[in-house]
C-alpha cells in the first residue's frame, strides 16, 4: 500500500535549528529509500518541507518509520500521513455506453 507523506518544518522554526539535521535527514530517507520503502521524494515548492511517496503493508509501520526521522524526534517537523490507493476513474474511459 502507498502513502503520501506531507513533511512541513514547525512555523517559526529557525533555520539555525534546521541545518545541523540536513545530514542525517538525508542519510535516514536514502536508508529508507535504499530499502525500497520510499519510491519519490518532492520538495514543497515554497521549501516549506517535503513530500514523500512511502509503500509498507500498513500505515502502523509508516507512522512508526517517520517517528524515526531526525527532524520529527527534534520537534521541528511535523507530518501528515495520507493512505493512497489506485484512481480507478480512467476506466471510465472505456466503459461500454448503455
Amino acid at each position: 500500500m502507498q502513502f503520501l507523506v506531507i513533511a512541513r518544518v514547525v512555523e517559526g522554526t529557525p533555520v539555525e535549528n534546521l541545518l545541523p539535521l540536513v545530514k542525517p535527514e538525508s542519510a535516514k530517507i536514502w536508508e529508507y529509500y535504499a530499502a525500497d520503502s520510499i519510491r519519490g521524494v518532492y520538495y514543497i515548492a515554497d521549501m516549506s518541507g517535503a513530500v514523500l511517496i512511502y509503500e509498507a503493508a500498513n500505515l502502523e509501520s509508516v507512522q512508526a518509520a517517520v517517528t524515526q526521522l531526525p527532524m520529527v524526534q527534534s520537534g521541528v517537523l511535523q507530518t501528515e500521513i495520507l493512505p493512497l490507493k489506485p484512481y480507478t476513474g480512467i476506466k471510465e474511459l472505456f466503459a461500454q455506453p448503455g
